[in-house]
């Protein structure tokens, strides 16, 4: 980059050297800052636009990642009650049994018929042991 003219601002001289007088340097130098700080303004205002527009896709990819979660989450939630229902909160994917089993229907029906047989507190043990749940 030349050298430049401290007293007007133009290139290829200096102060000492300056072929302008005192009036012509300063209304040289005066237009030289005043292009110098509209340049700079130029290049702030696109810096500018450049961050909005940056802003802007910032937030559209955000806004996007959210509704992708809010829909992640929507079918984790769903798939959670999907398989409570399956497992009955029980851990178990077989429903409780709520009465007898066949055998221990059986069981009862042959501890019954033979009740007079049985002495009395080991019938009574195991008619409580196979009491009907429900």
């Amino acid at each position: 980059m030349p050298n430049r003219c401290g007293a007007c601002r133009q290139e290829g001289h200096n102060r000492t050297r300056c072929p302008h007088d005192a009036a012509t340097a300063t209304s040289l130098r005066e237009a030289f800052n005043r292009a110098q700080r509209e340049d700079a303004q130029r290049r702030y205002n696109a810096l500018q636009e450049r961050q909005a527009a940056l802003n802007e896709r910032t937030r559209a990819i955000q806004s996007s990642n959210e509704e992708w979660r809010e829909t992640v989450y929507s079918q984790v939630v769903d798939m959670q009650q999907r398989l409570r229902a399956l497992t009955n909160e029980t851990g178990q994917l077989t429903p409780p049994r709520t009465g007898p089993t066949v055998r221990e229907v059986k069981i009862q029906e042959i501890l019954f018929e033979h009740c007079q047989e049985i002495p009395e507190g080991l019938y009574k043990e195991l008619m409580d042991a196979l009491v009907i749940r429900g």
